[in-house]
């Protein structure tokens, strides 16, 4: 995952990957987990700081755009790491 937050770039790799063949996220907990380092990386979560508001683009994976439950999975890995808001930003077909 690559994180872009104030003109500061992180890209974490996931402890154990979320994907699989067919699904960008396969497994949920890793992709939580991977989000939350993200996060904490990039300084935009911690005790004293408001819950961040996060956009998320898929880039890989995205065949044909994304299934309705695709998207509410990647809106519930986003609110699961954290985040206050959570926006899906268009796939590029």
């Amino acid at each position: 995952m690559t994180f872009i937050y104030d003109r500061k770039i992180v890209t974490v790799r996931a402890a154990k990957a979320f994907f699989t063949a067919r699904l960008l996220v396969g497994t949920f907990i890793p992709a939580v987990e991977c989000l939350k380092e993200g996060l904490q990386q990039i300084g935009a979560s911690g005790m004293f700081k408001s819950k961040p508001m996060l956009h998320i683009q898929p880039c890989k994976i995205t065949d044909g755009g994304l299934s309705e439950i695709e998207e509410r999975c990647l809106l519930e890995v986003g609110m699961s790491a954290g985040a206050g808001k959570v926006e899906l930003l268009p796939v590029d077909i």
